[in-house]
């Protein structure tokens, strides 16, 4: 029950994320680098500091928490990207899709078999992402590319799960979260240099305010204790959880931004929950004890 709790908790700071990234006016590059490289920070000095513990304690998973970390960056590149060229709630519902391409990802990586249901959930899906987009498609270029980056933040957000989970198999969480936050921050260093933008330039109030609220509740309270409970949880009911991430980041979106709810978002909304509780229904039912 604990670590169930902890899970709902991650959920619902996860879902503040999209919020937070749309009040922010830096860069995508000059965010991600100080929501990194703080919460790296905070957690280095902890580890070190008050656990006593070395920062690299088993060099042998270094390759997949360099992966992970590197997946982890073109995650928030382009769902911060996202959140400026698109609606919050068009976005996470896109975004919602990433408990299928978890699936696809582990058919590759555990050797896993695509069953039938699993076919029946991409197809409705897909259908449901097409109804989705297909007004911005006529109406708004913009838009367009804000749709296609909230849907490929959700296959690197899958790729990060996956390598992040091979990585978590002989290292403690604080661990792991430490070296891939740094990983993650170097990345967007990098992309700072090669964007030619300064990280330490005068921004406004508002974007220091959203960094540090990214930092300690999407991060902090996020993803970290989204990996923490990996261990406890099994990865597919986790994801498949993630489903309420767009209805609390749609209500913030309805307060903050005043952002409206159309009949198509809530039709696209309803296909692509069908298909994902569709492919995890099994799961789902023998953990919860549940009969048809």
């Amino acid at each position: 029950m604990p670590h169930l709790l902890l899970y709902f908790l991650a959920l619902a700071c996860l879902s503040t994320a999209s919020s937070w990234a749309k009040l922010n006016q830096m860069p995508v590059e000059v965010l991600g680098f100080w929501r990194l490289a703080l919460a790296a920070a905070i957690l280095i000095t902890y580890q070190i500091f008050f656990k006593k513990q070395k920062l690299i304690q088993n060099a042998k998973n270094m390759r997949w928490i360099i992966a992970s970390g590197f997946f982890f960056f073109l995650h928030l590149w382009t769902y911060k990207y996202a959140a400026k060229h698109t609606l919050v709630s068009l976005m996470m519902i896109l975004f919602a899709t990433n408990p299928i391409w978890t699936a696809i990802f582990n058919i590759y990586a555990f050797k896993e078999k695509i069953t039938a249901r699993m076919w029946v959930s991409f197809l409705i899906a897909f259908f449901g992402i097409y109804i989705l987009v297909q007004d911005q498609l006529k109406f708004s270029q913009e838009n367009n590319l804000g749709n296609f980056s909230a849907l490929i933040t959700a296959v690197f957000y899958a790729i990060y799960l996956i390598t992040g989970k091979k990585a978590r198999m002989n290292i403690s969480n604080l661990n792991f979260a430490s070296l891939q936050y740094s990983v993650c921050a170097l990345f967007f260093g990098l992309a700072c240099l090669f964007a030619n933008s300064n990280p330490v330039a005068s921004y406004s109030q508002i974007s220091w305010i959203s960094v540090l609220g990214l930092v300690f509740i999407p991060t902090l309270l996020g993803h970290f204790l989204f990996t923490q409970v990996m261990s406890h949880m099994n990865l597919a009911v986790m994801t498949c959880g993630k489903l309420i991430e767009p209805v609390l980041a749609t209500i913030l979106a309805y307060f903050l931004f005043q952002e409206k709810i159309t009949s198509t978002t809530l039709i696209a909304f309803v296909f692509t929950s069908i298909a994902i509780l569709n492919l995890f229904w099994p799961e789902l039912r023998s953990k919860l004890s549940l009969k048809i």
